[in-house]
């Protein structure tokens, strides 16, 4: 709590069941062995654990977090081996946002002085050091955007503050690779599957910030939000300004995916 250090996941749940609770589990578990945090429990018991806030706290639509720290018991920076980990759950109601949001879709801006350092072990880890990201928001915000695209150190573009980010140019969707420096999101592995279902192509390489003032259409994903559309970068409009079409089809295809989801396991 100090340091943030430690490794959190983020989550949503649909009619008290969370979507993709074991993927959130491996990453949760990938980012503690990055980061050598002994797992204080196993994903089992965790998955319980979350299932148990849920229905102690009498939720249906929820937001759901789980963090696990280093464990308390030490002044300075060192790391000792008998620091026992701890794991809070939080689970509160989550009402959801509106059908005019996504109609409305955001407006995003390139963070000005914040970089994604690709090159970090920690890049690809969802850890409670969360201030690079913050900052980025917050100077956002104040030049009156929903959100910032960060990028990395070669100038290309990495992923947002709080979620990944697509374009969709030529009826094509192409998405920042892993090696951008990217947070691998449980949301955005959905999205490319969803789409090469639907037989949309998907590159996942190294997009340039031009790409994305020029792209067709643009959105972004994460477990809270789902897909929202991007209408404007930079005081640019995307797609006229409104979502495009094949940003609706993914939304609608991402929620189908979270009902089927929810039914088989209700």
């Amino acid at each position: 709590f100090l340091y943030g250090d430690g490794a959190f996941e983020t989550m949503r749940a649909y009619a008290g069941i969370v979507f993709k609770l074991d993927a959130h589990l491996d990453r949760l578990f990938h980012s503690l062995k990055v980061i050598n945090i002994r797992p204080p429990l196993r994903k089992k018991d965790l998955r319980d654990a979350v299932n148990r806030a849920i229905k102690i706290n009498k939720l249906k639509s929820a937001y759901v977090r789980l963090a696990i720290t280093r464990g308390e018991g030490r002044f300075g920076i060192d790391a000792f081996p008998e620091l026992k980990p701890n794991t809070v759950i939080i689970a509160k109601e989550l009402d959801g946002y509106t059908e005019d949001f996504y109609r409305r879709g955001i407006r995003v801006s390139i963070a000005r002085n914040t970089k994604q350092n690709e090159y970090s072990p920690v890049s690809g880890v969802k850890s409670l050091n969360f201030l690079n990201y913050i900052l980025a928001r917050m100077d956002a915000k104040k030049r009156g955007f929903d959100e910032a695209i960060l990028l990395n150190t070669e100038g290309c573009i990495a992923e947002g503050a709080s979620a990944n980010i697509f374009i969709v140019k030529r009826g094509r969707i192409i998405t920042p690779s892993s090696d951008s420096g990217i947070l691998q999101g449980i949301t955005r592995d959905v999205v490319i599957k969803i789409a090469r279902r639907l037989k949309v192509a998907v590159e996942e390489r190294r997009v340039r910030k031009n790409e994305l003032f020029g792209a067709d259409e643009a959105f972004v994903t994460n477990s809270i939000q789902e897909v929202v559309p991007v209408t404007c970068v930079d005081n640019r409009n995307i797609s006229g300004g409104r979502p495009g079409d094949i940003t609706r089809l993914i939304r609608i295809s991402y929620q189908k995916e979270v009902i089927y989801d929810t039914i088989h396991r209700v």
